[in-house]
C-alpha cells in the first residue's frame, strides 16, 4: 500500500511507524512537545487534492502536528490550522517541505540548505534540539513509508 502525501494517512503511518522503530523510540526519549509543520503556497494539485478528498474548500495552508511524549503520539494532518494555536510552529513552502521530503537520504544536509527559509515561532533553541535528537532517525522510518507525493 502507498499513501499520499499530504493525507491523514500519511501523518497516521508516519506515527505508527515511528512507534515502531527502536532507534526512533531511544531518540524521543525524554521529550515532551507539540510541533505544528506549515506548509503555505501550496500548489493547485495539492488544493485539488485535498478539496476533492476532504470535502474542503478555500484551503490556504495545512499543517502536520507532530505530539511526542517519549514516543509518537500523534500526527495529523490539519487543514488551515489556526497556527496561534500551537506554540512551536515552523512554517515554509509547500515546496521546501518537498525539498526536505526528497533529501532523506542526507537529512542533516537537507535542513541546514532550508533552515533560512523556515519561519521558526517558539522556542529556536529547543526546536534545534529535538531536531538534532529525532532528525536522523525519523528520516530514516519515513524512508521506509511508500509515499506517493502530490506536488
Amino acid at each position: 500500500m502507498s499513501y499520499i502525501f499530504p493525507s491523514k494517512e500519511w501523518a497516521k503511518a508516519l506515527c505508527s511507524s515511528l512507534n515502531n522503530d527502536k532507534e526512533f523510540l531511544s531518540a524521543v526519549n525524554g521529550w515532551n512537545i507539540e510541533v505544528l509543520l506549515v506548509g503555505k503556497n501550496l500548489s493547485n494539485e495539492v488544493i485539488k487534492y485535498l478539496s476533492s478528498t476532504y470535502g474542503i474548500g478555500d484551503i490556504k495552508i495545512i499543517g502536520i502536528l507532530l505530539k511526542f511524549n517519549n514516543s509518537c503520539k500523534e500526527a495529523s494532518l490539519l487543514i488551515n490550522p489556526e497556527i496561534n494555536n500551537y506554540h512551536n510552529v515552523v512554517i515554509a513552502d509547500y515546496s521546501i517541505w518537498l525539498k526536505v521530503l526528497d533529501g532523506l537520504n542526507d537529512p542533516i544536509s537537507t535542513m541546514l540548505s532550508v533552515f533560512k527559509k523556515l519561519e521558526v515561532r517558539g522556542s529556536m533553541t529547543t526546536l534545534i534540539r529535538l531536531a538534532a535528537n529525532i532528525i536522523s532517525p525519523m528520516a530514516k522510518v519515513m524512508r521506509r513509508i511508500p509515499t506517493k507525493i502530490i506536488r
